[in-house]
């Protein structure tokens, strides 16, 4: 009786280590696909695509299912009206409102950047704050979960400074004024603490911003960047080991931290892509033999689960909840040596 079983125990086996498939969505244009976003609702799925070229272009398709609906739209900045890259525009760094538009960073060739919105299904992108209202570069936008406050710095004053700008009284208000850039702002689940990043010495420290109040939470060596919050704690990249050696880690209090996951690859401008749960942390890694696979961690460091695709060097993922699913999108070159990173979705629901 027990050797009947074993087949079907190899079987069961072989299922569970086989690649999971991956749609794939298909863009026209050539180019690195990179820093997925999804909306709230996961009906949209908003990317970037980087041929390398000095420009930058932002797409995003309607997804059902997991299933990339019709071909992407790519989303214009005012002046850019071609479908194809225009030399020297950007259009990069998407996030979402509640309410489905998503905001950006774009330029044309030359010109100065600023941040834009579109609302999917419409036309070319408008601009979300005027040069009165806030002057200069800006860049990192960060949408609080409510909606009504928008965190984006500005190199107005020769240095990147934070700014807080409120959707209820359209004023714009200079949270932060240091010697230091400021970058990465990050808005808690309540709306009421900010986590950003501040340049010092040539690397970066995390702080946490309360009200008036600005904190050191977490530095060292190298760069300590980009944190997305899980309740009171702060999820981050560092690369205090080396220059090129990234992991990720958690800080449960000012001047605590503890390691979680290393050697990640880095993604190109995203924070660390946590489970709407905020029990585990999804990521691709360095180690030529799980290149082919995604990562994900409790950040209690209890377990980790490894996502085989059939793809190479995955990363970049993006996680959402929607129809009872839990979907993510990733890039990944693919096994026909293609030279140009592609994005997918997989359902990882039964994963973890």
């Amino acid at each position: 009786m027990l050797h009947a079983l074993r087949p079907a125990a190899a079987l069961l086996l072989a299922a569970l280590s086989a690649p999971a498939f991956a749609a794939e969505v298909s863009v026209a244009a050539k180019g690195h696909a990179f820093n997925p976003s999804w909306s709230p609702d996961g009906q949209w799925l908003a990317f970037e695509l980087n041929p390398y070229e000095g420009s930058v272009s932002l797409y995003a398709v309607k997804v059902a299912g997991g299933t990339p609906s019709g071909a992407p739209t790519k989303v214009n900045v005012p002046g850019t009206s071609s479908n194809f890259a225009s030399g020297g525009s950007i259009a990069a760094a998407p996030t979402w409102h509640p309410k489905g538009m998503v905001v950006f960073e774009g330029s044309n060739a030359g010109g100065a950047q600023r941040l834009y919105y579109w609302q999917p299904g419409g036309a070319t992108a408008a601009e979300l704050l005027s040069a009165q209202q806030a002057g200069g570069d800006l860049s990192w936008p960060a949408i609080s979960p409510d909606g009504k406050l928008l965190a984006f710095v500005s190199d107005a004053t020769g240095k990147g400074d934070l700014y807080i700008w409120d959707r209820g009284t359209n004023q714009v208000s200079r949270a932060i004024s240091s010697e230091f850039s400021e970058m990465a702002p990050r808005y808690n689940a309540g709306g009421t603490r900010i986590a950003y990043s501040r340049k010092n010495q040539g690397g970066e420290d995390l702080y946490t911003l309360e009200g008036a109040q600005s904190s050191p939470r977490v530095g060292g060596n190298g760069d300590q960047s980009r944190a997305a919050w899980v309740g009171e704690q702060v999820v981050f990249f560092s690369n205090e080991r080396g220059t090129d050696k990234w992991d990720i880690v958690l800080s449960g209090g000012a001047g605590e931290k503890r390691t979680v996951a290393k050697d990640i690859r880095l993604p190109l401008r995203a924070v660390p892509a946590i489970t709407p749960d905020g029990q585990w942390v999804a990521y691709g890694t360095t180690d030529p033999e799980k290149a082919d696979a995604v990562m994900f961690t409790r950040l209690d460091g209890s377990k980790t689960v490894q996502i085989e695709t059939g793809l190479r060097a995955c990363g970049e993922p993006a996680l959402v909840q929607a129809g009872g699913r839990l979907w993510m999108a990733f890039t990944a070159l693919p096994n026909n040596q293609s030279d140009w990173r592609q994005l997918h979705i997989i359902d990882v629901t039964d994963k973890l």
